[in-house]
Order: structure tokens, then sequence, then C-alpha cells
């Protein structure tokens, strides 16, 4: 029989842990990540916050349901288990989450210290025993219950606060609009930094109404030129272990690429995507206290080599993601073959996505040691979003591209072109096996051999379509494995680096030890592909004598408390020799992105 007297004395701590576990776990987390990450998740907040609060209701609801059926020590003991799955949750997300600098599954390298994790675990484990225990001897002790009842409160009420002030963020529509980009005049150059920023003003791009985005597209992935192909493809996080654990695996997997020159000790300039990709693509380093917008303009707007590209009639096809890669394509425009613009965007699967935030809600939420059983990243946004633009959105997921290029190359109507195409690769999670087939919780091995078959097949192509022998192509990465990102390293940070230059064809593949850099990369282009220009872009791979000692750069991005340091290495000697290793400058630059 149901007793109304104790029904009304458990409907306010009933329903306040309902609300506190749901709210805390799905909801309340789903929108500070959102909040901090908003330039990042190209969806508003409509597209999955009603449903997730929907959701959250429902599961507080249910709780709140249990709480009010049973009775006696049964109750007690429930109460004391969700309270303890609510208070934690919230002293997890909010103090516990150390070097949680990015989204779930987007790993950037940072290891959680044993202490930590033993620490962390522990705190879990003494509450709930705490909880449970003051749980059972609250019929005795009404202090407990009013501390609890004034706990829930406070969880359930600060962060309800907190949601109201994330509205500003979380309802910014991002028009696109960047601040004017910089020029710089007479910068210094060595081996290892970049050519000059030219203030010479490139070609005037179409303007496109200001509530258009610009992005790049999927268009022309799959064409080459009749003419001159300079092939670039970054393989993300291509760190040289990995190419040596595939070499271990098989030893002839690299055996195919005839024609190429393995470099064994190549370093890139920087630790991650971010500023690294684009420097490798534009030549223009990266400038420190710079907005990456404002950034992202400037050496996509003035970059020497893009513009000599253009000069010389190359046709310009970049195939990386937003946010990473750039912010907005706006700067491309009328130079890069694979701009559109785009006012609008789809949902495809709702389900997903609302699923997606859920999961980085209770990620935010979830003990240090239970963090893993979760894997949410920018690329499992990938399949709930399309673009309404002439062309779909390229991003940065294998198994897309595997399908784009499966129907194998034609020819174009250019005379030259430039393709670059950033690959996962190497980046977890492992989305693609052997085959090119999506996968969940993928391997290592099966997608580096899902990678390189479609790298293969692309290079099987080019010698079917009789431009193989004349095209210059590059397949590295964009940075090696960072290992820690909270630690400076104590260890050599080398990147895989294969080259074939223009000409060079049926030769098995070549081994060298010459000590080569990111820096080496546009000359290397430039030379090989016979380019015409008036700017210096320094020594190529093969300028590089055996031998000779260099002195190179690797900006280690560094986690620190919530900011970014940038330790400078200067490497001069043998890459894998770590006493050749020297920080130079150790800078904190606040905020990356």
């Amino acid at each position: 029989m149901i007793d109304i007297k104790d029904i009304k004395q458990k409907i306010l701590p009933a329903s306040l842990c309902g609300a506190a576990v749901g709210f805390t776990w799905l909801f309340f987390g789903a929108v500070e990540v959102f909040a901090g990450n908003r330039k990042e998740m190209l969806f508003s907040f409509s597209d999955f916050g009603w449903q997730l609060a929907l959701i959250a209701l429902a599961v507080s609801l249910v709780i709140t349901l249990v709480l009010l059926l049973v009775n006696g020590t049964a109750y007690r003991v429930l109460f004391g288990i969700f309270f303890w799955i609510a208070l934690m949750g919230y002293i997890q997300a909010i103090f516990l989450n150390v070097g949680m600098g990015s989204l779930a599954g987007d790993d950037v390298g940072t290891k959680v210290k044993p202490w930590f994790l033993i620490l962390d675990t522990a705190l879990w484990i003494i509450a709930a025993v705490l909880c449970v225990i003051g749980a059972i001897k609250m019929k005795k002790f009404d202090m407990i219950k009013t501390v609890s009842v004034v706990l829930l409160i406070m969880i359930v009420g600060m962060q309800a606060v907190g949601c109201v002030s994330s509205i500003p963020k979380i309802t910014d529509t991002q028009t696109g609009k960047t601040e004017a980009p910089q020029t710089t005049e007479n910068p210094q150059t060595t081996e290892t930094s970049a050519p000059p920023v030219t203030t010479e003003k490139p070609k005037e791009p179409e303007k496109p109404e200001e509530n258009i985005k610009q992005y790049l597209t999927e268009a022309g992935i799959n064409e080459v030129s009749k003419g001159k192909n300079i092939v670039v493809f970054v393989v993300d996080r291509f760190d040289i272990s990995f190419y040596q654990e595939m070499k271990g695996k098989d030893p002839k997997f690299f055996d195919k690429l005839t024609g190429f020159t393995y470099f064994k000790d190549n370093i890139s300039l920087y630790s991650r995507t971010y500023p690294g990709l684009a420097t490798m693509i534009t030549g223009v380093d990266y400038e420190y206290g710079c907005s990456p917008e404002k950034w992202f303009e400037t050496a996509y707007g003035t970059s020497p080599f893009l513009s000599d590209l253009q000069k010389n009639g190359y046709r310009i096809k970049l195939y990386t993601g937003d946010y990473y890669g750039y912010r907005d394509a706006r700067a491309m425009n009328g130079r890069v073959y694979n701009v559109s613009g785009v006012s609008k965007y789809e949902v495809t699967d709702r389900a997903a996505l609302v699923g997606n935030m859920a999961q980085l809600s209770v990620y935010r939420s979830l003990p240090t040691v239970l963090k893993s059983t979760l894997s949410v990243s920018t690329s499992s946004f990938n399949s709930v979003i399309s673009y309404g633009g002439e062309a779909p959105a390229y991003k940065v997921d294998d198994p897309r591209a595997y399908e784009l290029l499966s129907g194998g190359l034609t020819v174009d109507d250019s005379e030259k072109s430039y393709t670059l195409i950033h690959l996962n690769g190497c980046h977890q999670p492992y989305n693609m096996d052997e085959n090119g087939n999506r996968v969940e919780d993928g391997s290592f091995e099966g997608a580096m051999r899902g990678c390189f078959g479609m790298i293969y097949s692309y290079i099987d192509e080019m010698r079917r379509l009789g431009v193989y022998e004349n095209s210059t192509i590059v397949i590295t990465g964009d940075h090696p494995s960072a290992r820690d990102d909270g630690e400076i390293p104590t260890q050599p940070r080398l990147t895989a680096l294969f080259v074939k230059p223009a000409g060079a064809c049926d030769e098995p593949l070549a081994y060298s030890s010459a000590q080569v850099c990111q820096a080496n990369l546009i000359p290397t282009l430039v030379k090989s592909a016979g380019i015409e220009t008036d700017v210096d872009y320094g020594r190529t791979y093969f300028e590089i004598a055996k031998g000779e000692n260099v002195t190179r750069h690797h900006k280690f991005e560094l986690y620190d408390k919530g900011d970014t340091r940038i330790v400078d290495f200067v490497v001069t000697g043998m890459g894998k020799d770590f006493s050749n290793w020297e920080i130079v400058s150790d800078v904190n630059i606040g905020s990356l992105y």
C-alpha cells in the first residue's frame, strides 16, 4: 500500500536526486562542452539541446519514481547511491578532469599520472562508502538529510546558472566574419624557417555574402592533371614509430613505393595539426598571440608558395577539415579550386548527434579510470552533418576518402595540378579497416593498411593514366606523436617521410639518412616540378648531403594548466639522438585555439 505521508517526505530529496543525476550527467555537461567548442561544432544548440534536455528529464523522472516507490533501507541505500553518482559526477567534471584539453577521443597524447588515477579512483570509492553509510543513518539523523538536500540544490543550481551564462556562447551563429590579415615585412629566414611572408596582394577573391561560410569541398579529389602533378598525402600523426611498427609487422609493406625515397631523419615543425598543417601548405609560420581565424587568413591569403603555384598555372586543390586546417576558406577563394560557399547545413542523423553529445557529457563526469570506455571525437560528427552547397564539404574521414577514390582517377582539363589530401591515418580513433570499411574501435594496423591501400591505388591509377613518372609525390605526417602533451619531451620526435621527385618511376624504394625537415618540403615541390619563382625557398630534401649536420626546429605545443606553451627545440645533428635536442625558447601563448 502506498504511504502518501512517506511519499510527501521523500518527494523533495528524491526529485532533487533525480535531477542532479539526469541533468549533471546528460545535459549540463553537453552544454558546457558545446559552449567551449562552439567554433569546432558546426551545428547549433537547437539541433540537439531540446532532445537531450528531454532525455535528461526522463532519466530524472525515472530515478525520482524509483526512489518514491521503494521504502525503508532499500530507499536509503538507493538514495545514497544516486546521491553519490550526482555528487561525484559534479566534482569530477569541475575539479578532477586534469589535462582534459580536447574532446573525448581527440587524443592529443596527454597521459594521466598513475598517482592521480589512483587518487581519483580512491575518492570515488571512499565517497561511495560514505554516501551509502550516511544515507542508511539518515533516518536517525535529520541533519544528514538536510545536508544532502542542500548539496543537491547547490549541484543543480550552480550548473543551471552556468548553463544560463553559456547562452551567449551557444547562440553564436558563426557568420564567418574574420579580422583583416596583417603582413610581416622582411622576417629573418633560416634553414628551418618558412619563406618570408610577402606583402604582395594575392588575386582579389570573389566576395561572398557575409552570411555564407566558405569551405573546402570534395570536388576534384579523384581527378589529376594531364600534365604535371604535385600530390601531397598528409597522414595525420605519421610518427616514425608507426612506420617502424608496420615495417616490423610486414617488412615489404612499403615496397610498392617505387621511385620514392624514405627519409629516416625528418622533423616536423609543430607537434599538432594546428598550426602544423597550414604551415606545410602555405610556408607561413604561426604568429604567436594571433587568433586562429586571423592567422589562417594571413597564411592562406599571403602565401608566396600558393601565389607561385597560381602564377605557374597550377590548379590548387586542398582537402583538409575545418577548424584544425582552416576556419573559413574565404581567404582561399579565387586561388583554391575546391572552395564553395554555403549558408545552410543539414543534420543527417539527429539520433547520432544527440547520442554523441550525451556521450561527451557522460565522459565529462566519469571517473578517470572509466573515461577510456568512451570515444567521441570531432570525426564522430562527420557523418551527422552535411552542407547544402555545390559539393559536400571535405572531412578528414578515411572511409569517406576511400569511397571517393575507390572508383579510380580521371584526367581533368587542367595542364598542372597541386593536390593535398589530409587523411586520418595514424590518429585515433581508428574508424577504417584494411578494406576501407567503416568500423568502430578499429585497430592501428587495419587503419594503416586501409590508408596506404588507398594511396597505392591512387598511385596505380596515376600509372594507368600515364602521369606517374612526371609527378612529384610526398607522403608524410603533419606532426609526430606527442606521446604526452602534458610533459616536455625527453625523447626524439621524428615524422615519417616518403618523397618521389618528378622523373623517378620504377626504381626500388631508396633510403636516406639526410637530416631533413618540414622547411625542405616546399623547396622540393618547387624544384622538382620546375616552378618559376623569384623566391628563394631554400634547399630540397635531396640537396641535404648525407652526414651533414643541419640545424632544425621542432616546436612542441605543451598543455600547461589550461594554457599552451610553445617549447622550441633546436636540433643540431642526428634527430634520433636526443642529446642533439636543445630548448631555445619556451613561450606561454595562452589559448592555442
